[in-house]
């Protein structure tokens, strides 16, 4: 991934952050969070892979 791709990906987390801090609605928020949740263990897998050296899921052989 370039530095561009890890940034946008970093800004999407914290958009969802931000909304589940700024509403209202406990149902809503409680879904935000866990959005939030699936969007950083992506991030952490991605930043493992790419560690690793390894394809990352999905990618053509």
């Amino acid at each position: 991934m370039t530095d561009s791709e890890w940034k946008e990906r970093w800004h999407e987390v914290e958009r969802f952050r931000l909304m589940a801090r700024e509403t209202t609605d406990p149902v809503a928020a409680a879904l935000l969070l866990d959005i939030v949740l699936d969007l950083e263990a992506e991030l952490n897998e991605l930043v493992d892979v790419e560690a690793q050296g390894l394809p990352r899921f999905g990618a053509a052989a």
